[in-house]
């Protein structure tokens, strides 16, 4: 494959996964994506995209700037993708995730009740033991709608669009329909509009309600499969049945959009992926980022620091005053250590 076909097929694969995953892109200019399942609609999809959005059209896209042609579907289990001559993505339904050989690509897909049962499982599990589905940790494999399943993903509403052989137009395969090819408002995507016809959406919030932390373990889960690719192993993650400071609850909940703590045998590591920011920092400094996670002030932090750590208020807030440096720009509640 030469430069340029792997440029495109990069390029088309990103489209793909923000189409797919519900993703709001933190930084970067992007325009909305469009999945067309009829290129008889490819007028009125190059009308929803915008200046720099994607239109992805079945068969010859011609020159059309921003229109990538493709076979195949991603909307249904055992769907086959290919663009750009050379990018093969998969389609599977969550509950056949356990068993996934991930030859490529994959979009694994909240397609019944019994797969959105099978994914909450999976999170609660992963809360209480830290045991997260291996296949879920694959470079090549992405969740899907994830904006519905987690407490604090933001919609990207009408960003994606996918506009079915009829006409439909939905956010997702799953979702509700907006409108058809054939409106004449501008689309609203309204309330819970990604997983509408898969899954109730009392049930939905119902069950992000249950548990505060499903964006975390969806972030979690993202970091992971992102260290996974740089071939980096055997990480734990605070608040995910384990915690690095002995003593302090597991079942405590930290703000949602909070960053993540992990550590292995050979490094401590602070990832706020909402703001795409890594940082490494010591043992002793990630206990006192965890206290931060845990406490949501540093004054409380110095609290449990006492309580579990055996420091006095003057050292920890001493402590905290550096890592406002050295974290600046992440979500932890780390200004005003010293008051």
């Amino acid at each position: 494959m030469n430069e340029q076909d792997t440029t495109a097929a990069r390029d088309a694969l990103a489209a793909v996964v923000r189409l797919s995953s519900g993703l709001v892109p933190w930084q970067g200019s992007h325009g909305p994506v469009v999945f067309l399942e009829s290129a008889g609609h490819l007028e009125f999809g190059l009308g929803l995209r915008g200046a720099e959005g994607v239109v992805f059209s079945p068969g010859d896209p011609g020159t059309e700037e921003g229109v990538l042609g493709y076979e195949g579907g991603l909307a249904e289990p055992g769907d086959e993708f290919l663009a750009a001559d050379t990018l093969f993505v998969y389609t599977q339904d969550y509950l056949a995730t356990p068993f996934l050989a991930v030859a490529g690509p994959t979009i694994v897909r909240i397609g019944s009740a019994a797969d959105y049962s099978g994914f909450l499982e999976d999170a609660d599990l992963a809360r209480a033991k830290g045991t997260f589905v291996e296949q879920l940790l694959h470079p090549g494999v992405f969740l899907a709608d994830q904006c519905a399943l987690g407490s604090a993903h933001p919609c990207p509403g009408t960003y994606r669009l996918h506009v079915s052989a009829s006409g439909e137009v939905r956010t997702a395969p799953g979702g509700r329909v907006l409108g058809t090819v054939t409106s004449q408002v501008p689309f609203d995507a309204g309330d819970e509009p990604c997983l509408a016809e898969v899954v109730e959406p009392e049930v939905l919030r119902r069950e992000r309600a249950r548990r505060p932390w499903l964006s975390r373990y969806l972030r979690a889960v993202e970091v992971l499969r992102d260290l996974r690719a740089a071939g980096r192993h055997g990480y734990t993650v605070s608040g995910f049945g384990h915690r690095l400071t002995p003593g302090l609850p597991v079942e405590l909940d930290e703000p949602a959009d909070a960053p993540l703590l992990l550590w292995n045998d050979e490094e401590h590591l602070v990832c706020d992926l909402v703001r795409e920011r890594v940082f490494r920092v010591g043992a002793d400094a990630a206990k006192l980022v965890e206290l931060l996670l845990t406490g949501g002030s540093p004054a409380r932090a110095c609290e449990l620091a006492a309580t579990h750590l055996g420091l006095d208020a003057a050292t920890t807030a001493d402590a905290l005053d550096v890592l406002t440096g050295k974290l600046a720009g992440t979500a932890l509640p780390v200004t005003g250590a010293a008051a």
